[in-house]
């Protein structure tokens, strides 16, 4: 099974990030873990089994631990990170 990502997935994902990033740049705690249950909702259901969405998946666990843990400037550095998994080529 191919391990592209969707172009619309792809979209809402990049927003996600976005919108996760920007939350902690505002100290909004609580919209981050939302945000980030999104992305691990359509990780979840929108990519195909793979290294990419295995990595997404083991993101949004890091970053909920790194919020649990106050470390938000390592969450934001995740959430980058996993926006760029994204556009990696094929595994």
């Amino acid at each position: 099974m191919s391990d592209d990502v969707p172009t619309d997935v792809e979209t809402v994902l990049t927003q996600l990030f976005a919108a996760g990033q920007d939350a902690l740049d505002d100290d909004d705690i609580d919209t981050c873990r939302q945000v980030v249950g999104s992305v691990e909702s359509v990780a979840a259901n929108k990519l195909a089994d793979g290294e990419r969405k295995a990595r997404l998946l083991h993101g949004c666990e890091r970053v909920r631990k790194l919020l649990a843990e106050e470390e938000y400037t390592v969450a934001v550095e995740y959430l980058r990170a996993m926006d760029e998994q994204l556009t990696d080529s094929e595994d």
